[in-house]
């Protein structure tokens, strides 16, 4: 029998072309502007609203944090300059990790730029880092 839900677990964000390593959360966020477009000819009082912009953004929280991932990260964002960032249901088959993208037909990609990232450094735990991008333009 097919499964009709995806699980958080096969729900994977990816960031140029590779999924996140050591992901334990992902959020994906699409958004749309809306503007009142009343007219003196309108009718009534309720709002008729009118899209006038969109937007996406893409969070994603992962214990990868060796010194090599941590530096890629500052460099990324002191870059300024878009990375492709997407996400989809990947197939959980042997040696993979779970990071095999299965195509489906929810998967989304577009260009992003890293906004904002924090690192949380608990005594004894381990560091998280959260990472959020910011698309700019549509997505694919």
């Amino acid at each position: 029998m097919a499964l009709t839900k995806v699980k958080g677990s096969n729900f994977r964000a990816f960031i140029g072309g590779s999924a996140v390593a050591e992901c334990t959360s992902c959020q994906v966020s699409i958004t749309g502007n809306m503007e009142d477009a009343r007219t003196k000819d309108s009718e009534g009082s309720y709002a008729q609203e009118q899209m006038t912009s969109r937007g996406w953004s893409v969070q994603v929280d992962s214990l990868e944090a060796t010194a090599a991932a941590l530096k890629a990260i500052i460099t990324m964002f002191n870059s300024d300059s878009p990375v492709t960032v997407g996400w989809d249901q990947t197939e959980t088959t042997a040696g993979t990790q779970n990071r095999t993208a299965a195509n489906a037909d929810f998967a989304r990609s577009g260009n992003a730029i890293l906004n904002d990232f924090s690192i949380q450094m608990n005594n004894r735990q381990n560091v998280q880092v959260t990472r959020q991008f910011q698309g700019t333009g549509a997505l694919s």
